[in-house]
């Protein structure tokens, strides 16, 4: 049964967003809310990150909307896991939340008041300028020669296959 159920999700994701409403039953899923900036940061390239941590942790991961159409992301697996464990939901949810960690993290540091961007952009051009030396800039040149089998010519044009038959 549940083999069906989470083949027939697979599919759903293939034509876009999977509805899943009521996890709250199941004995095999932690539903984890991940926060809206950190979702692609934690799925990944095309859920690359999702699949690397399912591989790692034996376990089957999703985003799907609930009910309300709120997008939270499931963990499947029969294995509860241990808190410091590396298999099984427990596993997988704290390598989630890590990386939630992490791009939290890295935002507020953008965000800094010590940080680069905050500081007026005029200083540090002008002392990147006095550090390193003047970009040397090429003058006009005539078109460089080029040898008899590089010059550019028009290619000759080449005959479709569906042409040269009926010759």
């Amino acid at each position: 049964r549940r083999g069906k159920e989470f083949l027939d999700w697979l599919l759903q994701q293939r034509r876009g967003q999977v509805t899943v409403n009521n996890v709250a039953g199941r004995d095999d899923c932690t539903e984890v809310h991940v926060p809206e900036n950190c979702k692609g940061w934690v799925t990944g390239n095309r859920g690359s990150e999702l699949r690397r941590m399912e591989l790692e942790t034996g376990t089957y991961m999703f985003m799907a909307l609930d009910k309300r159409g709120d997008e939270r992301l499931l963990i499947f697996c029969v294995d509860p896991g241990a808190k410091m464990g590396d298999k099984g939901r427990a596993a997988a949810e704290r390598l989630v939340n890590e990386l939630v960690q992490d791009k939290l993290r890295g935002d507020n540091r953008r965000n800094d008041s010590r940080s680069p961007s905050r500081r007026g952009r005029s200083d540090s051009r002008s002392r990147r300028r006095s550090r390193s030396p003047p970009k040397r800039r090429r003058s006009p040149s005539p078109q460089r020669r080029r040898s008899p089998s590089r010059r550019r010519s028009p290619s000759p044009r080449r005959r479709s296959r569906s042409n040269s038959r009926r010759r």
